[in-house]
């Protein structure tokens, strides 16, 4: 338990003139108030936040403590307002708000999504249905077509960047975040700010970066979130990247090697989908689709002009969820397209927060939730534990933000090419927080529904 309350406390400076990071109950500008801890990375933490107004639940977004004095950590996060902006769509985040609080500190305020991240989806399931996967690439061509009109290119297109939003009357869209390193027009035609990749860093992620990004070419252009687009479609049927590895080893196989056909890790994808996907992620720029409303209409014609929309989150409609399988104490097989029978014990909603778990013996980890029910959570981290481990788990709860730590069992664990999935069931829960995450999951299937 000791290791689980230093992991969650804030370091806060002695001195009151140093800037700190915003706490739970903190009203930023005077009408936003932090209620919960969504996602944090490195450089910044997101908040469920209440606007006192308004009665709205947004996303507040903010610096951690570790950035708040680097200004190129600044720079990027108002880069991101500016790019969401422009590059407003029904398939991006909608920005609300943007300033700066306190003593200068930036932060943005964007609509709070239920959902789960693509990345996340395929931790769990390894392999996105061909039919869900048309989907996502349309609805993103959408956006970015939109994007590129108004000069914005996203430049770290992934499915980290990818959110799957359960909308109000249970139709799921996807939509695209994280602008914090996109292009705007007047800018140069390059890679990432030079000043914003400063002291080695690199900016982005490089699996997913086009040939030309990762040699830092001076002309790279649109067709850089074509690429990008291409490698997260590959990856949603395939369950792979075309190359891996460290930056070097990425950018050496991707700079002189074609990708390897879709066709030699899923034999089931149609035809012309893998194709289509090829061109899509061709090591010369001038042999992709010279344009992201191309892409999007060969898309629509591999799926025979229908449109559609995806069935990812694994609700009431989903024939078996990821925590459901706790049950069988087994994650689903890796290339396994077909759905279970269902076997639901417990309703359970998407739920987003950074969670600290302890096992009895091994060291503690840090991860994020993706869903949860009355029985359980599941939970994606570089690394997961053992199966079958007895583990403290801390985390905030859906209504209230409290911090809490229950008891749980780890029922499944697999590995990922850069996440863990585990299912933790919870143990002896109590009754106060077992109604808490009833009430939340019913809220939540009453608002779709």
């Amino acid at each position: 338990m000791a290791v689980l309350t230093a992991a969650v406390s804030k370091a806060r400076s002695p001195q009151t003139n140093q800037l700190t990071e915003p706490e739970i109950g903190d009203v930023i500008e005077g009408r936003y108030e932090l209620r919960r801890e969504i996602a944090r990375g490195g450089a910044g933490v997101v908040f469920e936040a209440y606007h006192l107004f308004s009665r709205r639940r947004v996303a507040v977004k903010v610096l951690t403590s570790q950035e708040l004095y680097n200004p190129d950590s600044c720079e990027r996060l108002m880069r991101e307002a500016r790019a969401l902006t422009r590059a407003r769509h029904p398939h991006v985040v909608a920005l609300l708000d943007a300033g700066y609080f306190g003593d200068g500190q930036p932060y943005l305020a964007m609509d709070m999504l239920e959902g789960r991240t693509l990345s996340g989806i395929l931790t769990s399931r390894t392999r996105i249905p061909v039919a869900d996967t048309i989907q996502i690439g349309r609805q993103l061509c959408a956006a970015i077509a939109q994007s590129h009109a108004r000069g914005v290119w996203h430049r770290d297109l992934k499915p980290s960047n990818i959110f799957v939003a359960q909308g109000s009357v249970g139709v799921e869209t996807i939509k695209l975040f994280d602008f914090g390193i996109a292009h705007l027009p007047g800018e140069p035609h390059a890679v990432p700010d030079r000043k914003l990749t400063q002291h080695g860093t690199v900016l982005g992620t490089p699996e997913y970066m086009s040939p030309e990004q990762l040699q830092a070419q001076p002309d790279v252009d649109h067709r850089a979130d074509i690429y990008a687009l291409g490698i997260t479609l590959y990856e949603c049927l395939t369950g792979s990247v075309p190359f891996e590895g460290t930056y070097g080893e990425v950018l050496l196989k991707a700079c002189t090697q074609e990708a390897p056909p879709l066709s030699a890790h899923a034999p089931d994808v149609p035809e012309k989908l893998a194709r289509l996907i090829a061109k899509a992620i061709s090591r010369d720029k001038n042999n992709r689709f010279s344009n992201v409303q191309s892409l999007g209409l060969a898309l629509m014609k591999a799926c025979g002009n229908e449109a559609g929309t995806t069935n990812l989150l694994g609700l009431d409609r989903d024939p078996k969820s990821d925590t459901d399988r706790w049950l069988d104490n087994k994650p689903a097989a890796p290339h396994s397209l077909a759905p279970a029978a269902p076997r639901r014990r417990f309703a359970r909603a998407p739920y987003l927060t950074p969670v600290w778990v302890a096992p009895e013996t091994g060291p503690a980890y840090v991860g994020n939730s993706e869903d949860i029910s009355h029985g359980g959570l599941l939970i994606h981290a570089p690394h997961v534990g053992d199966n079958g481990a007895d583990v403290l788990v801390r985390f905030a709860l859906p209504l209230t933000g409290e911090l809490v730590t229950v008891r749980a069992i780890s029922r499944w664990v697999r590995s990922a090419r850069t996440n863990g999935a585990t299912g933790l069931q919870f143990v002896d829960l109590p009754d106060a927080i077992g109604d808490q995450i009833d009430a939340f999951v019913t809220a939540l299937d009453r608002a779709i529904t």
